[in-house]
């Protein structure tokens, strides 16, 4: 990944794009209410894969509920149960959306522009933040957040085919919304 000046200016040159469509929030039961669900709160107070902690709001969301689920290390049954003994309850929400400036990291082209790979995006970041480091994705993340941009559109890291999303809040403009779909 490019170091932080370098990605300022890669940003400049990448093309955004326009996303919308449904996406589904994993989240716990004790964050699923309307207050709380679209927050990013949890993403500021504990940091996540594109953004550090306490330094921005994020809304983590999937393309693919099971893949989801696997990010977050939920165990599945079999039978396609979400339940384990002792296991957390996580509420699956639909959540529409458009957003008219995200980054799509999903294109392999954007990747090179910014001097990155799909084998560094997929990088848990979580070893960075134990050593009190700044993963890559969370400096790409922070680069995007400062410059505006509504979100950025990731491959996941359990099956790189399938797209996740965030978005920040704090930069949706006016025609850009997340809308929980109940």
């Amino acid at each position: 990944m490019k170091s932080r000046r370098a990605l300022k200016t890669a940003l400049t040159q990448v093309g955004a794009v326009r996303l919308s469509g449904t996406a589904v929030r994993l989240v716990d039961e004790a964050w699923a209410g309307p207050e709380d669900l679209l927050s990013g709160q949890g993403a500021l107070s504990h940091g996540g894969r594109y953004n550090p902690p306490g330094r921005f709001r994020a809304v983590y969301l999937t393309e693919n509920a099971a893949v989801g689920l696997a990010e977050i290390a939920y165990p599945l049954s079999v039978e396609g149960r979400f339940a384990s003994p002792g296991a957390k309850r996580i509420v699956v929400v639909p959540v529409a959306f458009r957003l008219v400036r995200a980054l799509n990291l999903c294109d392999f082209r954007v990747r090179i522009a910014l001097g990155t790979d799909l084998e560094e995006i997929l990088l848990p970041f979580e070893p960075y933040e134990a050593r009190g480091e700044e993963a890559p994705t969370q400096r790409l993340g922070l680069v995007a957040w400062s410059a505006g941009w509504s979100g950025i559109r990731y491959p996941s890291r359990h099956d790189p085919k399938v797209c996740n999303l965030v978005v920040f809040p704090e930069n949706l403009r006016e025609g850009e919304f997340l809308e929980p779909r109940r």
